[in-house]
């Protein structure tokens, strides 16, 4: 055998079957990428890689007349026509302070108005237990959205000299939380407790927000600006044709569907279509260069099959070297593969989707039809060629 691989290959170029296989390297990944990235992000429209964040906030859209002082609240009516809904789990209202408010830090320096917001502690994504108030606690437990504290940190704080804070440290800082109305004034020591992922807001015991709406407001129910829905899967497309035809708006940014879900599939058809025709390219490529490399050695081939060889055990030789090659493209690509979405599946954790490690059972399926493919034709065209010269 080794005298058989020197004859068929001594001599000969090998740059252009090393073209053929970082071609085929090339095919395959992006046709595998394409495969993969479909199947995940079905996962995502179907509502599978967010099991744990069934949640989306909705409010009505500001028009011309809110500018006026027409208020854009929701009536009762239109509660219970949201709560009907099928893919309505349950439904929350956000109770608005009805109260001047402002922080004030004289280690930090700084004063800013500010304004708070309650909702019922099962829409929380976070089980704070310090994040609670009894009549006469001077200590004020804050939730604030974690985008705020990256605004602040990466916006406001640069432009006013103020430090950044981690989240952990953030946490030790004491402010002085101001609150007025009704010509009473009291000052609590305000302390960020814990971070949501899930709503954008400066968030304060419910508790509380009775109390002191009662004792610096109005003390009557406000009417709600904002709703919080729990709901079956918040990328289905129901919900969203639901809330487009209502005129309202969801205030949470993950809702993938409709015309953005299609826009990412065209785009995943697109990488496919160009990786399967990388592909074709480059098993056109190992057709030619196996043809020209049989047609090179086809004197030493005719010795060899009058000395007694079968066209078989010549076939075999290159037949191995097809499988050697394309065995390390498989594993190299697959070595790719698996790296590159350790980073994507971290990376969507931060962003609060949970996808998996492994590739989906059609990727390896894709695997699997693509390289019986490639090997069968090549093959086939090996054995054919050889045939020939007998």
């Amino acid at each position: 055998m080794n005298l058989l691989h020197k004859i068929l290959w001594e001599g000969k170029s090998k740059w252009q079957v090393l073209g053929a296989a970082i071609g085929a390297f090339i095919g395959l990944l992006l046709m595998l990428t394409a495969v993969q990235l479909y199947f995940d992000l079905q996962k995502l429209l179907d509502g599978e890689a967010n099991p744990n964040d069934q949640y989306v906030q909705v409010n009505k859209k500001v028009n011309v007349f809110n500018t006026f002082g027409v208020k854009s609240t929701f009536t009762e009516a239109e509660i219970e026509e949201i709560e009907s809904q099928e893919f309505v789990q349950k439904i929350g209202n956000f109770t608005p302070n009805q109260f001047k408010a402002n922080a004030t830090s004289k280690m930090m320096g700084f004063y800013t108005e500010l304004f708070f917001e309650s909702v019922p502690d099962a829409f929380l994504d976070l089980k704070e237990p310090k994040f609670r108030w009894s009549k006469g606690q001077k200590e004020l437990p804050i939730i604030v959205s974690r985008d705020y504290l990256a605004l602040y940190n990466f916006g406001f704080a640069p432009s006013q000299g103020l430090p950044q804070f981690t989240p952990n440290t953030i946490k030790k800082v004491s402010i002085d939380i101001n609150i007025s109305g009704n010509g009473l004034r009291q000052t609590f020591e305000g302390r960020v407790v814990g971070f949501s992922d899930r709503i954008n807001s400066v968030l304060v015991p419910l508790d509380f927000m009775d109390w002191a709406n009662n004792t610096f407001g109005k003390g009557n129910a406000s009417e709600s600006s904002r709703l919080i829905l729990q709901v079956d899967n918040p990328m289905a497309s129901e919900l969203e044709n639901f809330i487009e035809d209502k005129g309202y708006e969801v205030s949470s940014g993950r809702l993938i569907g409709g015309q953005f879900g299609i826009l990412l599939k065209i785009l995943v058809g697109a990488i496919a279509t160009i990786g399967f025709l990388v592909l074709l390219l480059s098993i056109l490529i190992f057709i030619l260069n196996f043809q020209l490399v049989i047609s090179r050695a086809s004197e030493e081939i005719r010795l060899l099959l009058q000395l007694g060889y079968k066209t078989k055990q010549i076939s075999k030789v290159l037949t191995k070297n097809v499988l050697k090659l394309y065995g390390v493209v498989m594993v190299s690509v697959l070595f790719v593969l698996f790296i590159s979405r350790i980073f994507l599946v971290g990376w969507m954790e931060t962003q609060g989707f949970q996808l998996s490690t492994n590739l989906s059972v059609l990727t390896y399926l894709v695997i699997i039809a693509i390289s019986g493919l490639f090997l069968i034709i090549n093959f086939r065209n090996i054995d054919k060629n050889v045939k020939r010269l007998f």
